[in-house]
């Protein structure tokens, strides 16, 4: 068979609906009968899931290499608190608002791991694990503004927070639209998932409900997949 032939009949793929597989979720991807012996797939809720994913509109992130460049050893000496902001939401993946209601009793630095609230899921606890360098900062932080365990680690409203994390991105990246604090969330996501963390892993550690939510990351990923071929041995 020919490669343009090939080519041109799994173009002509249909995906079939039926009213059994709408009822349940299901979706039949039938592939030319005489393009090799490939077998009819059955995806589950997941490959629909996946398709609201392609669908939706990427978000923007930072790479690794370029929130080295906002958590900068300037910005450190220059606005410590927008510093730690920044580094706490891109080394938990958390929200502001959810970052703002951790208090130092929600720090388990023996175990090295923080819990979350997860406010978007009613009474939903989650727990991030920490690495150990940062586990240092936190306890500098802690013993810079002297808190106790009922603490909130953040004493601050949304707008502070907000305006820190502007401030540590323009001083990186004047002019880019990207100085938002979701912003880190989003990096958080997409170096996990490149990193080979399990995607059901990251979906934990966002605290989504819907996986769907969390495969929108894998759309970023997919862009730019050297970091993978880099850990490949042959």
């Amino acid at each position: 068979m020919k490669m343009h032939s090939f080519v041109d009949r799994l173009s002509l793929s249909v995906v079939k609906f039926t009213h059994k597989d709408a009822k349940w979720g299901r979706v039949n991807v039938l592939l030319p009968a005489r393009v090799g012996r490939v077998p009819v797939i059955q995806s589950s809720k997941k490959a629909l899931a996946l398709s609201v994913a392609a669908a939706a509109e990427l978000p923007k992130y930072f790479t690794s290499n370029e929130v080295r460049m906002v958590l900068c050893d300037s910005l450190r000496v220059k606005h410590y608190n927008a510093y730690f902001l920044c580094l706490f939401l891109w080394r938990t993946g958390c929200r502001i608002s959810e970052a703002l209601n951790v208090t130092v009793a929600d720090l388990d630095l023996v175990n090295k791991v923080v819990r979350i609230h997860t406010l978007k899921r009613k009474n939903h606890v989650r727990f991030v694990p920490l690495q150990t360098e940062f586990i240092g900062e936190i306890a500098i932080w802690i013993n810079q503004h002297h808190l106790e365990r009922a603490d909130k680690l953040f004493d601050i409203d949304r707008k502070t927070g907000y305006n820190w994390v502007a401030f540590a991105c323009k001083n990186a990246f004047p002019g880019d639209e990207r100085n938002h604090p979701h912003t880190f969330r989003h990096s958080f996501a997409v170096n996990c998932l490149t990193q080979g963390v399990p995607i059901t892993t990251v979906q934990n550690w966002l605290g989504h409900a819907d996986l769907g939510k969390t495969l929108i990351y894998t759309q970023l990923v997919a862009s730019d997949t050297r970091v993978f071929m880099d850990n490949v041995r042959f």
